[in-house]
Formats: C-alpha cells, sequence, structure tokens
C-alpha cells in the first residue's frame, strides 16, 4: 500500500469540502470578520505553537527509532513524521490505515525491515496514547472536582468519561500484564485475516507460517522498544509536551476570537476531540473538528462563529503542516532511491 494520486485528491478535496461546511456554518462574512481579530502577535504564538508540536512529535519518533535499530538523525524523525501524519492526512481511516504506509515509508528510507518500521510506529502512538489517557484521566478529575467555569451537567458528563476512562485504563494494563493471551489472539486475528483476503478479488493471501512468522518479528520488535523504559519515558515525555502545545495552540485561537475559555480545559479537549479521527474521512477530518467545535461550546458559551472560526485555524494549521514537510520528504525519497539506482 503506498499513497497514490488519488488519495491526496480525495484527501484534499474531503477537506475542503469540510473547511467550507464549517464557514458556510459560521457564515462567510462572520468567519472573515472573527479570523481577522487574531493579532499577529497571537498568530506568531499559534505557528511557534505548532512548531514546537511538530518537533516534538519528530523527536517521539527518533527515540523510538533508535530504540528499535533504525539509524535516522533527529531533523529525518521529524521529517519522517511529517510524512507519517501526511499519510494519516491522505487515507481513510486516519492512522489505521496511515500506519501501515508510515511504516513502508522509514523502511525505504532507513533499509530496515517493514516489521520493525511498524514496530517502532506503533511504539510511538501507543506513547502518544499513554499522555492522552492521561491528561483526560487526570485533567478530567481536575475539572470535576476544581473547575467551577462549567456548567453542572458539563460535569456530571466528564465524570461519567472520566470513570470510563479509568476502566479502560485498568484492562489495558491486565492485557499488558498477561502478554501472551494477547499475542494468541493476535496471530488468530491476522491469520483469518489473512484467510479472508483469498476471497476478495486481485489479492491472494500469504503462506500462513510467513503470515506467523511476520507477527512474531512485529511483536517481538515491540516488545524490544516499549521494555527498554528510558525510550518510552522520554517518548511519553515529549508526547505530553506536544499534547499540551496542541492545547496551547487551541486556546490561542480562541482567545484571540474572544471566548473565554481556560488553557487547562483547551489541553483536555484536545485528547478527547482525536477519539474522533476514528471516522471513515482521510485524516478524520470533520470528526476531529466537530468534537472541538461541540466541547468548546459546551464548556465556554461561546458564539458559534467565534468557536467555529478558532477550532477550523488551528485545524488548518495542524492539517496543512505535515502535507508540506511530507511532500518535501517523499521527494527527498525519490530522489534518493534514483541516485542510489545511477
Amino acid at each position: 500500500m503506498q499513497i497514490r494520486r488519488r488519495h491526496v485528491a480525495v484527501g484534499i478535496l474531503t477537506w475542503l469540502a469540510i473547511f467550507g461546511a464549517f464557514v458556510l456554518l459560521a457564515g462567510p462574512t462572520e468567519f472573515v470578520e472573527e479570523a481577522s481579530d487574531i493579532s499577529q502577535p497571537r498568530l506568531v504564538g499559534m505557528l511557534v505553537m505548532k512548531a514546537l508540536g511538530t518537533v516534538s512529535m519528530g523527536l517521539v519518533l527518533y527515540t523510538v527509532s533508535r530504540g528499535a535499530g533504525l539509524h535516522v538523525s533527529p531533523v529525518e524523525s521529524v521529517l519522517l513524521n511529517a510524512t507519517v501524519s501526511l499519510a494519516n492526512n491522505f487515507m481513510p481511516f486516519g492512522q489505521a490505515s496511515g500506519l501501515p504506509v508510515g511504516g513502508m515509508i522509514i523502511s525505504q528510507w532507513t533499509g530496515q525491515s517493514f516489521e520493525r518500521s511498524v514496530a517502532a510506529l506503533s511504539t510511538k502512538e501507543l506513547a502518544g496514547f499513554t499522555p492522552g489517557v492521561l491528561v483526560m484521566l487526570f485533567g478530567g478529575s481536575y475539572i470535576v472536582l476544581y473547575d467551577a467555569t462549567i456548567p453542572d451537567q458539563i460535569r456530571s458528563l466528564v465524570a461519567v468519561f472520566t470513570v470510563s476512562i479509568a476502566a479502560f485504563v485498568v484492562v489495558v494494563a491486565l492485557v499488558y500484564r498477561n502478554p501472551d493471551p494477547a499475542q494468541r489472539s493476535l496471530h488468530r486475528f491476522v491469520a483469518t485475516l489473512n484467510r479472508g483476503v483469498a476471497y476478495l478479488p486481485l489479492l491472494s493471501k500469504l503462506d500462513e507460517a510467513e503470515v506467523r512468522d511476520r507477527v512474531d518479528s512485529f511483536t517481538g520488535s515491540l516488545d524490544e522498544i516499549s521494555s527498554n523504559k528510558p525510550v518510552v519515558v522520554v517518548a511519553a515525555s515529549l508526547t505530553v509536551l506536544a499534547t499540551v502545545t496542541q492545547g496551547i495552540l487551541l486556546w490561542l485561537a480562541l482567545s484571540g476570537v474572544g471566548v473565554d475559555i481556560s488553557p487547562a480545559l483547551t489541553v483536555f479537549i484536545v485528547p478527547i476531540s482525536l477519539l474522533a479521527s476514528a471516522i471513515p474521512t482521510p485524516g478524520g477530518s470533520g470528526g476531529i473538528e466537530g468534537a472541538q467545535i461541540l466541547l468548546v461550546f459546551a464548556m465556554s458559551g461561546g458564539t458559534r462563529a467565534e468557536i467555529i472560526t478558532a477550532v477550523v485555524v488551528t485545524r488548518g494549521l495542524v492539517y496543512w503542516t505535515p502535507i508540506v514537510l511530507g511532500t518535501l520528504t517523499l521527494t527527498g525519497i525519490q530522489f534518493k532511491k534514483w541516485w542510489l539506482a545511477r
């Protein structure tokens, strides 16, 4: 699987359609007026937050790649991570379909196996998932117990959500403490998926022994990286920083258009809204924006035009930054392949 022109076209057209729908919902005139209210110093701060988040996530990939034996520099890691994000933006189902494409890109760049590259990316996603869960768990607890600015009805919903996250953490901990049953389940799932491929046109199933070896290679690489505690701690810390920068980015935009909301709430909202990336659109476009708009509206009481404008502007920065950097990286990969083939 790779990024094709039709993926790029569908991804960009989908984003433009969703962008246009939100602008119409806010009102074109109101959208332009609210966006114009964001001052230049605040816009610079937003760009700095986005750059800091991009570098932080690139360094997460660098950390786990070094732990996996993939020899990449910090600058290469930032660019490769942007390329993986580009794949997430252009492929349907976001990370679910973008992850193998990203693994293939990293494998081509480093010359290492596809399974090891995917294991490194999976560890990066797990490292990113953990801080998000912690933000939702502790941030939700703080909001429920101490934040007096949100309505009581919303406070009850946040409390239920926080308890659900706590239960999920317990389930994940049990799976982590008992890895053998989880690995057997993964073997059965992949084997069933491989047998089902044989019924699809233009596809053929792989040899079952090869599938088993690939799964073992993946889980072995994943265990090797995740058992390296310094790698996991550094990666998780950098991801916390990236999560906070996204929250501050949203807060800067919202306060720039006159929405009164605390940074703690925006940092809490960001990882929750990312759950909506599971919708079957390229990069989860529409779902994340809609979730952020609804959450901010429920917790702040700002006007429709203000909130939509701030969310669309910040999501535009988040969406287009990896496209620019990722395109440059893909061009470099193609040049490298051409140069080596000479």
